[in-house]
């Protein structure tokens, strides 16, 4: 029995290294096609050691800076970018390691997203006061950005934002400190690349779209990307606590989802929910001139349920920071 059991695990054992090393392989070999199927879009930027992806479109006085949320990049902005470059001078960028852009130092918290944001825009030559426009995670990075800035910030727009406060409330679920860790474990074997494939944030992101968001957001450095700055994420959210954004008067919008989860239900759900909105109407009072928006129609990703809803709220800032 215990020759036989010895037997078992030795051949478990090589079974499971066996599968390990075919997904380093087929992750490292689908990198690889991804890399010269899909080619960056914009310009990279030396930002001091390391390069940034940035990519702008349109023309006008105004350039407005578009800042994805937690594992995205400028694929996210696909269906609001070409719109607000008929109006303005309009910029996505993937942060360091994330998307077409290289790795950055750590830690990867608020303040150095911000730190990079910063040199990148100064860097490129884009000259200020911007436009902020941020989802999630983003949306915390563009109020610290804000913060430190504002003489360089002419508005704000927040995509269903991540507030400061949110994982203070018992309500609302905390981040796991061991997903990172075990996305960082499933990434350099292509589990997390299998994932990504059959799994899209909105079902409304464009169908000619979803290859590329896919292929160029399962690659292992920007899935290395996203994890540490969810590692770091209460970090983040204690700088913005100790610096919070005041905008004064000028423009802000709120873009808040109307839909909840899908896998949310019952009395706990309903609480969570009450919970985000007021955190999201919280964020409406950084400004005397905000406005907060339902996004009915939307869940998380409101720039893809309803991408009109995030043009016009950007189109409303530009103008209202042009007076």
């Amino acid at each position: 029995m215990r020759r036989a059991a010895v037997r078992i695990l030795a051949a478990l054992s090589v079974l499971t290294v066996a599968l390990l090393l075919a997904g380093a392989v087929y992750q490292f070999g689908a990198t690889q096609l991804d890399a010269r199927a899909y080619t960056a879009p914009g310009r990279m930027v030396d930002v001091g050691g390391y390069r940034l992806h940035l990519y702008c479109t349109g023309e006008g006085a105004r350039t407005v800076i578009l800042e994805s949320g937690l594992g995205g990049g400028v694929l996210d902005w696909g269906s609001v970018q070409p719109e607000v470059a008929r109006f303005a001078r309009v910029c996505s960028y993937d942060r360091a390691g994330a998307g077409w852009s290289e790795a950055g130092p750590a830690p990867r918290d608020s303040r150095q997203v911000v730190r990079e944001l910063h040199a990148l825009l100064g860097t490129a030559g884009l000259r200020p006061p911007y436009v902020l426009v941020g989802h999630s995670l983003g949306g915390l990075h563009a109020q610290l950005f804000a913060s430190q800035y504002p003489e360089e910030v002419a508005g704000v727009v927040l995509v269903d934002s991540t507030h400061e406060g949110q994982t203070a409330r018992k309500e609302l679920p905390a981040p796991s400190p061991y997903y990172p860790l075990l996305l960082k474990a499933a990434a350099p074997v292509g589990v997390a690349r299998i994932f990504l494939k059959f799994n899209r944030p909105s079902e409304h992101i464009p169908e000619a779209l979803a290859p590329e968001w896919a292929a160029v957001y399962s690659h292992t450095g920007h899935l290395y990307s996203g994890a540490d700055e969810l590692l770091n994420i209460q970090q983040s959210m204690r700088e913005l606590r100790e610096s919070p954004m005041r905008l004064d008067g000028k423009p802000l919008v709120v873009l808040t989802r109307g839909e909840w989860p899908p896998a949310s239900s019952g009395e706990e759900a309903e609480r969570a929910e009450r919970v985000w909105r007021e955190l999201q109407a919280d964020l409406a009072t950084r400004s005397t001139n905000a406005r907060q928006v339902i996004a009915e129609k939307s869940g998380h990703y409101i720039q893809f349920d309803e991408p009109g809803l995030v043009i016009d709220a950007v189109r409303q800032v530009v103008n209202g920071a042009g007076r």
